[in-house]
């Protein structure tokens, strides 16, 4: 009998420690949290836990129909409201000031901070993390996997006739502004095959002289409200230039190509091929 009895603990004892809510990276429930970062909250939301959102910028989708979760911006947060909140964990990108983020871990709070995003590997490796503090890790990764295959399938199916074309991406008009290598948005050019026209530069701003002698086959510009219609239109004057020449000026959506989460990668990267295979 006393054998039987131990035998009984032990297996208790197993299923206790093997248990889902054990075993599980995805189990955190009741977190509370607070995200100083549009995308940051886009992501949560994608993770499955846009519930646990107690407080959330402004700027963020999830506070146009909920007033009472915003607590400033990513660079002037109200503090005390904050506080209130109890939150479990705070998400932010380095934009926070640092004497907020010291204030809130000398109020032992656990504060995750979003490292810079060159590529789409370091967006990739974000948002793992971002999974980990908020217990989605096994979400993310599914997310990030699906996405890799997505982004590999459409750059396996593009034609070569298609590839090695030069594209110039438009995120600035006044000044002018340029993706320029390493940054994730010169991972479309290149996870298509093709070059950027501003492979030799550090900065962003650059004259439209430049883009014209350089002669891109592609010119692609991001949503600026009205702005963006005016840029397509005087592109689209210069007669001589291949992109024109070939109707290849094209309007993209911000909101996707240039809110580093993996979906919207994935997505913007589907909606720019299909552009350049035109």
């Amino acid at each position: 009998m006393k054998n039987i009895k131990i035998l009984f603990l032990l297996i208790v004892a197993f299923f206790s420690c093997s248990s889902p809510a054990k075993r599980s990276s995805d189990k955190k429930e009741g977190i509370r949290i607070v995200s100083l970062a549009p995308s940051i909250t886009k992501e949560v939301e994608e993770l499955g836990m846009a519930d646990h959102i107690v407080g959330a910028t402004s700027y963020c989708d999830i506070t146009k129909n909920n007033k009472n979760l915003i607590i400033g911006d990513a660079i002037n947060v109200n503090v005390e409201k904050v506080l209130l909140l109890k939150p479990d964990v705070i998400l932010i990108t380095p934009m926070t000031r640092k004497s907020t983020l010291d204030l809130f871990r000398e109020n032992g709070i656990r504060v995750y901070v979003e490292g810079k995003q060159y590529s789409f590997s370091d967006i990739c490796k974000h948002f793992e993390d971002l999974g980990t503090q908020i217990g989605r890790h096994d979400n993310a990764m599914s997310i990030i996997d699906h996405t890799r295959t997505r982004i590999d399938s459409i750059s396996k199916a593009i034609p070569e006739n298609a590839k090695g074309q030069k594209i110039f991406i438009q995120i600035g008009a006044d000044p002018l502004f340029a993706v320029i290598p390493n940054t994730y948005m010169d991972d479309y050019i290149k996870f298509a095959g093709c070059k950027n026209v501003t492979t030799d530069f550090k900065k962003g701003t650059i004259s439209r002289e430049t883009i014209l002698n350089r002669n891109p086959d592609v010119i692609l510009i991001a949503t600026m409200g009205i702005t963006a219609q005016e840029e397509k239109k005087k592109w689209e004057s210069y007669k001589e230039i291949s992109a024109v020449k070939n109707g290849k000026v094209f309007i993209i959506d911000a909101n996707v190509a240039c809110v580093p989460t993996v979906k919207n990668f994935g997505e913007a990267f589907e909606n720019i091929v299909n552009l350049i295979v035109k």
